[in-house]
């Protein structure tokens, strides 16, 4: 269920040497099961926000490493701390994805929508929710019920 939009996202890493700044509202809210995700956050997936990439203001940017996992990917995390921050995808400039983990307070007026890298989920891990999912060889290709539309933002 949505709920009213806010005007502004704040985001940090977990030490507070690096902060961010959305100054619009979320383009959109996924879950992804992919490795990558997994091994990153620790956890069964990662839930991500997609947020226009103009509307983005960091402090602390002098704080902030890149890990290039795939050459359209880069992930930014912290030097000091190791929090991922945001990652952006070379094939979709305008966006940044922002883990739902690091933005403060209750931000989202957004709720998750989707779930990308399903095939790739963690075996241990049941998804139990009804939401649209995503995977195959891509973790792009409709799953179950394919009268869904397809995605049409994804933040990774």
């Amino acid at each position: 269920m949505n709920r009213p939009l806010i005007a502004e996202l704040f985001g940090a890493c977990y030490c507070g040497a690096v902060t961010l700044r959305a100054a619009a509202p979320p383009k959109g809210v996924i879950h992804c099961h992919c490795g990558q995700c997994r091994r990153l956050s620790g956890a069964a997936f990662t839930t991500w926000v997609s947020v226009a990439r103009e509307s983005c203001a960091f402090s602390g940017a002098e704080s902030l490493a890149v890990f290039s996992p795939t050459p359209n990917g880069r992930r930014h995390f912290c030097k000091h701390c190791g929090s991922h921050v945001f990652t952006e995808d070379l094939r979709m400039p305008q966006i940044f994805g922002v883990p739902a983990g690091i933005l403060q307070g209750d931000p989202l007026s957004l709720a998750p929508s989707q779930h990308f890298f399903v095939s790739h989920k963690a075996a241990w891990h049941e998804i139990a929710d009804a939401l649209p999912q995503f995977g195959g060889e891509a973790g792009y290709e409709r799953l179950l019920d394919s009268s869904t539309a397809a995605p049409d933002s994804i933040a990774r």
